[in-house]
């Protein structure tokens, strides 16, 4: 679907596949030809709740906000703030704190932070850029600060629109210690380093989109001169684009596999037929392109993405190039599963996502058939399909434009995430030894860690409520700022755990939050744990920890619901499995719990190892 031929039809999905993941640009009125088609579309929406406040014109962006929110399942709803009213909308009663926004985005210009940034920076002396740094990250830090407790829900993403012509001394810039351009890049580092410890807070680079299209796609002079808009129709696009990002990253179910086709995807022709000597593989083109990919590729698994492998092939074949081809960046032990078969692709997927105990909205299929890519859009909905483009040129991109592989932080768990899963196959074929699961799991000799109100892990225990659908007794999704507010509550306990054994560390891997913590009845808000670690009883042997906990500190009687969604069937007798009763009361879901009564089977020990940190 190309900006002259758009043909404005079928679903979202078949929508988001004809644009393609990298899109080309679109006209302003091919954008509200496309608007009103999905609107008409009776597919189920997401509300997202967005605010924005600005220093120059962003109305402009509407139709946009509008185009990008609809491809991405979003109902929005946008409030724009008075022009210029940043430190008063941050005021209680303000039109910003009456929204109560699940995103607040901020669009400021660098005079903001400075009145010497509209002026010439390569005059000043060392100790005034310093200043000029100093001054900029009081006043976006500041500002921040103030919104974090207007909108303690918001996730908050400031910007700075980029200059929209070239350093002031030209082709000399980078050679000087008095370069703008370098003075800029301090400014920028500084934000993003004192931003980042503010909870879900962001700033977002702009220069990056400018970057990518170029200044001059980037901006319409004749709007910022007559209107102080800044940006083209290709500019705002690209700009609202990334933006949205943002709400995929914070609103929607992550995504946490890239399965990945072989012939024509990870390499140029097919391995059957030219053999793994005659693949397009290697340091000239086309080759050179899948070199590329391949690269890109475990740039995303830095991210905490794992990669599966899902192919029509010989086994053997595939193996071989893995193995062996002196150019194949992507290894065996670069892929947390594998499915190379005859088996139709779909029937591949659900294997993989039973091998990786995940649900297949988790996975991002990539694919250069356009007849397997239709069927698994067909039998897999929930799957995010992605064709690679038929351009060889174009593939090093293809998941650029992919909202669901973006990331907002980032967590040791994301860093070791394919390491962790390769130690699960070795734990699976170690179980098939032995013949009683007693046995098997004293075997592992598993030590659990259990934190308490610990603030440096906000980012990863605000990951799990928005990633863990099948071990969720409430499926309740925390954003970093609500988990942090619940930390410093006094009547709210927020425990996670780590789970380590013989083959290594899961990492940060469970959590609970329990409410009313300075009665005597409490609320058991939240229990989830990850899939990676479903199967060795440290469910049982966390709840036992914070049952005694809750005792100890006077708790008598303790109130626990489980909410059934489509994933987490398999918890729904979780609570009376370990000693919870239900209620006598028309709400089959709704259990309670006397702390003067042991949790689970007391004739059955669990064979993990439980302390708390500092202990």
């Amino acid at each position: 679907m190309d900006a002259s031929t758009i043909q404005v039809t079928g679903s979202r999905a078949e929508v988001l596949a004809g644009l393609g993941a990298r899109r080309t640009p679109l006209t302003l009125a091919q954008i509200r030809a496309v608007t009103r088609h999905l609107r008409s579309l009776d597919e189920p929406m997401l509300p997202l709740r967005a605010a924005v406040l600005h220093t120059y014109t962003t109305e402009l962006l509407l139709p946009y906000w509008q185009f990008e929110s609809r491809l991405q399942s979003f109902d929005l709803t946008l409030y724009e703030a008075p022009y210029g009213a940043l430190l008063q909308e941050a005021e209680p009663g303000s039109g910003l704190t009456a929204v109560e926004p699940d995103l607040v985005y901020v669009f400021m210009r660098w005079e903001d932070l400075d009145p010497r940034l509209s002026l010439p920076l390569s005059g000043l002396t060392e100790s005034e850029g310093d200043d000029v740094v100093a001054g900029a990250v009081a006043t976006v830090g500041g500002l921040l600060r103030r919104l974090r407790q207007a909108c303690p829900a918001a996730t908050l993403v400031v910007t700075l629109l980029p200059r929209m012509w070239g350093p002031e001394l030209g082709i000399y810039d980078a050679m000087t210690s008095r370069s703008d351009s370098g003075l800029r890049h301090r400014v920028k580092s500084a934000i993003a380093f004192d931003v980042e410890p503010i909870s879900s807070a962001l700033f977002f680079d702009l220069d990056e989109v400018a970057s990518d299209i170029g200044r001059a796609h980037l901006f319409d002079l004749r709007l910022w001169e007559t209107s102080r808009f800044p940006f083209s129709v290709v500019g705002a696009q690209a700009v609202v684009r990334r933006l949205v990002s943002f709400a995929v990253a914070q609103r929607q179910p992550k995504a946490k596999v890239i399965a990945l086709d072989a012939d024509n995807t990870l390499w140029g022709g097919i391995v059957g037929e030219d053999g793994p000597d005659g693949i397009a593989l290697g340091p000239d083109y086309p080759g050179s392109v899948y070199v590329s990919f391949q690269r890109r590729l475990l740039e995303l698994q830095q991210r905490g993405f794992v990669l599966a492998l899902c192919s029509k092939n010989n086994s053997q074949d595939v193996a071989e190039v893995l193995a062996k081809h002196p150019h194949q960046v992507l290894r065996e032990e670069h892929f947390a599963a594998v499915q190379v078969n005859w088996s139709p692709k779909p029937e591949n997927l659900r294997s993989l996502a039973q091998e990786l105990n995940l649900g297949l909205e988790s996975f991002v299929f990539v694919d250069d058939s356009p007849h397997e890519c239709l069927a698994v859009r067909q039998q897999l909905p929930q799957v995010t399909v992605v064709q690679v483009p038929t351009d060889p040129l174009q593939l090093p991109y293809c998941l650029d434009g992919v909202a669901r592989l973006e990331i907002t932080s980032r967590t040791t768990e994301d860093r070791d995430r394919t390491r962790m899963y390769s130690q699960e196959r070795l734990r699976q074929a170690s179980a098939e030894s032995y013949r009683d699961i007693d046995d098997y799991l004293t075997s592992l000799e598993m030590v659990m860690r259990v934190g308490v109100d610990a603030e440096r892990h906000v980012a990863r225990i605000a990951q799990l409520t928005q990633k863990t659908n099948q071990f969720n007794l409430t499926t309740r999704r925390y954003s970093e700022a609500e988990i942090l507010t619940f930390m410093r509550d006094p009547d709210c306990l927020v425990a996670h755990f780590s789970l380590a054994d013989i083959f290594g560390d899961s990492g940060l891997v469970g959590l609970a939050i329990v409410r009313g913590m300075t009665g005597r009845v409490v609320e058991w808000d939240t229990l989830l744990m990850s899939c990676r670690v479903i199967g060795r009883r440290a469910e049982q042997a966390f709840v036992r920890h914070i049952l005694r906990r809750l005792e100890a500190s006077g708790v008598e009687r303790v109130r626990a619901l489980y909410k059934p969604t489509a994933k987490n069937e398999m918890v729904r007798n979780f609570w009376p499995s370990i000693g919870f009763a239900a209620a006598e009361t028309p709400d089959a879901d709704e259990y309670w719990y006397a702390c003067d009564l042991p949790a689970g089977d007391p004739d059955k020990p669990i064979p993990v190892r439980v302390s708390e940190a500092g202990e």
